[in-house]
């Protein structure tokens, strides 16, 4: 029987292949995002579809809540499935034909449909999407026990997501460059091109990756569960951080166009401006894995909001109309773009091990919804937060702004992601949990692993046993407080 630290040992690192496996659905999927938030309402809402700005803007509101209601079943079912080829994989293949025959119904309507029409096939998108993310979100936690080499899997993640961003603006940069298409031709060209790379992308991805067996609890009481949950300070540290720094990228997306017309003057380079900001974001992601490995996740990720409470102040410099000035700030407040995402996926595999060192339960896709949650909530709030702000300092992209309001829209630009950067900084200044304590839940997660093999585990999770959310220490494994900070 193998030990603790032959175990972990064994699980340190993940071959070339499988990372390039994991990483590469996050392609399409990243490509998906941007035309749902960006393109497809205003589609809708156009006299080529014919339904109402009104209920368009209700009908995607309230798929999207119902969306955040979905996440945690994916997650709590993914966790509890037991198949002979796994408990995520079966859901990823699952979730890729419904997701698909969503994008295609809700991307390329095929002329004026019903609010019904939009109703069941977003849906029906919005379910595929939820049944292939969440498991493999909490796949990627599963693929080592490794603290750095987490970093390593989560970091290329968000490159790949970074890169389908890029590749989804490009897609209708090409097309106007090379005649005039209308949105709705731009929009089935975005559908093509996530379509084209999700399928090859998830047959090389439940190939190629490899699955652990399972060997602890999967399944709690949910609501017992969740109570013992948040009581756990790490945990509600990283939804908090997470929150926010969704609630501060949305902010600036929603502001980002209004940003480069009024303030900066460039309006006709507008979307390369946001390419140069993305590219720089997916170039640095090595060096944010780099810094994790020297001196730790949540070190890393103060450092990235530290950059960029420093690097915001840059837009205040640059000169009214001058494209130069813009792609070297824009290119240097992005190279920290990727850093909180992927920190925050690579740190909730650790809190994983927490609980499934704590609580005998091997339950990574319930912790990985919350981020799904946490994200959602921020996206979705952040477009009221901006222009309830801008609203409040006299801007109206209806009218023409005084060069009062103007600057009032820079500052609010500027200054909202250095207060919501400085509230995280504050929040992560006490994470506990740090490379020598995550060692420790392994190695009990692999004893208990063990003994559960050999038939001498107790394997009734301590929820289970109490029904409630106190949380009861495992041997070997130091009490884990909200109050300690390894700094």
């Amino acid at each position: 029987m193998h030990g603790p630290q032959e175990a972990r040992s064994s699980s340190r690192h993940i071959s070339t292949l499988q990372l390039v496996a994991y990483v590469l659905p996050g392609l399409p999927l990243a490509a998906l995002g941007l035309p749902i938030v960006v393109h497809l309402p205003q589609f809708y809402a156009s006299r080529e579809i014919g339904l109402s700005l009104a209920v368009t803007g209700a009908v995607f509101s309230i798929l999207r809540l119902l969306d955040v209601f979905i996440d945690p079943l994916m997650g709590y079912w993914s966790d509890r499935l037991r198949t002979r080829w796994g408990r995520r994989r079966p859901f990823v293949l699952a979730g890729t034909p419904i997701l698909i025959l969503g994008i295609w119904m809700v991307f390329v309507p095929g002329g004026h449909v019903s609010v019904t029409y939009l109703s069941f096939w977003l849906f029906l998108m919005y379910l595929g999407w939820s049944m292939t993310t969440i498991p493999h979100m909490s796949w990627g936690a599963e693929l080592s026990g490794d603290y750095h080499e987490r970093s390593r899997i989560y970091g290329w993640a968000q490159a790949a997501t970074i890169a389908g961003m890029v590749g989804v603006l490009v897609v209708p940069a090409i097309m106007e460059y090379a005649g005039t298409y209308s949105l709705a031709v731009q929009i089935l060209a975005m559908a093509i091109f996530a379509i084209i790379l999700l399928i090859p992308s998830v047959v090389l991805c439940v190939g190629v990756l490899p699955e652990p067996e399972v060997k602890l609890k999967t399944h709690a009481p949910l609501l017992p569960t969740l109570k013992f949950l948040f009581k756990d300070g790490a945990l509600r540290r990283v939804i908090a951080i997470d929150l926010i720094a969704s609630t501060s990228g949305g902010s600036v997306g929603a502001m980002f166009f209004f940003f480069a017309r009024y303030a900066l003057d460039l309006p006709q380079w507008a979307g390369t401006l946001l390419l140069i900001y993305f590219v720089s974001g997916c170039v640095f992601i090595p060096f944010w894995i780099w810094l994790s490995r020297r001196v730790g996740k949540h070190r890393a990720m103060k450092a990235s909001f530290v950059y960029t409470i420093v690097t915001m102040p840059l837009f205040f410099l640059i000169p009214n109309g001058s494209f130069g000035a813009a792609a070297i700030v824009f290119a240097l407040t992005g190279m920290n773009y990727g850093a909180p995402s992927f920190l925050l996926r690579s740190m909730m595999a650790d809190i994983a091990d927490a609980d499934a060192a704590a609580n005998n339960a091997e339950r990574a896709g319930l912790m990985y919804s919350f981020l799904a949650l946490t994200n959602k909530f921020g996206l979705g709030w952040s477009v009221g937060i901006a222009f309830t702000l801008l609203a409040w300092i006299g801007f109206d992209p209806k009218t023409t702004n005084t060069h009062e309001a103007v600057m009032g829209l820079e500052y609010v630009f500027i200054s909202l992601p250095i207060v919501l950067s400085f509230m995280n900084f504050v929040i992560i200044s006490g994470y506990p949990l740090d490379e020598k304590r995550q060692q420790s839940f392994r190695d009990e997660i692999e004893r208990r692993r063990a003994a559960q093999a050999d038939g001498t585990a107790d394997a009734t999770s301590p929820v289970e046993k109490k029904g409630t959310g106190a949380s009861v220490p495992s041997r070997g494994v130091p009490p884990f407080s909200a109050k300690e900070n390894p700094t």
